[in-house]
């Protein structure tokens, strides 16, 4: 079957927010102290505003119908006289249908986000995963992401 990547549209909400839960599923069952289950696990003003945005992209994979999402946010990073300016593609969410996971979909979907990422001229692409999610971590490691930094907590 052949698949198409496009950016998403207003009219894509209903698609994207279908897989979003998905993940959103993962989240909220390894980190109930963080994140709780809604009728409306992604916010379609948010979502529309995302459509909308200068730094915003929303793209699809597509098989017939929706398989995967990536929200991106393009940032500049702040001018300091300490710091190398960058322009880095933050990738705020990326999910796959689970019933089109394991077939190599999402890797190519993601090299295809990484060949966007250099087009625009981005330094890096970046993105925050939970330490919790082996899966994904797994997955991001074989699409050559490095970890660069970590987040800790002491939960009290």
């Amino acid at each position: 079957m052949q698949t198409q990547i496009r950016e998403a549209i207003k009219n894509d909400y209903d698609a994207v927010h279908r897989i979003q839960r998905q993940v959103h599923e993962i989240h909220t069952e390894e980190r109930p102290d963080h994140y709780q289950m809604a009728d409306t696990t992604l916010d379609q003003d948010y979502f529309n505003n995302l459509i909308d945005g200068e730094n915003t992209k929303v793209f699809l994979l597509e098989q017939d119908q929706p398989i995967a999402y990536t929200i991106l946010t393009i940032k500049n990073t702040v001018e300091r006289p300490i710091l190398i300016p960058k322009k880095v593609v933050y990738m705020d969410d990326f999910g796959v249908d689970q019933t089109f996971r394991g077939k190599g979909l999402g890797k190519r979907f993601f090299g295809e986000i990484v060949e966007y990422a250099k087009t625009i001229g981005a330094d890096s692409l970046e993105l925050g995963v939970w330490e919790f999610n082996e899966d994904a971590i797994k997955f991001y490691e074989s699409m050559n992401l490095k970890t660069k930094s970590r987040m800790m907590e002491i939960r009290l």
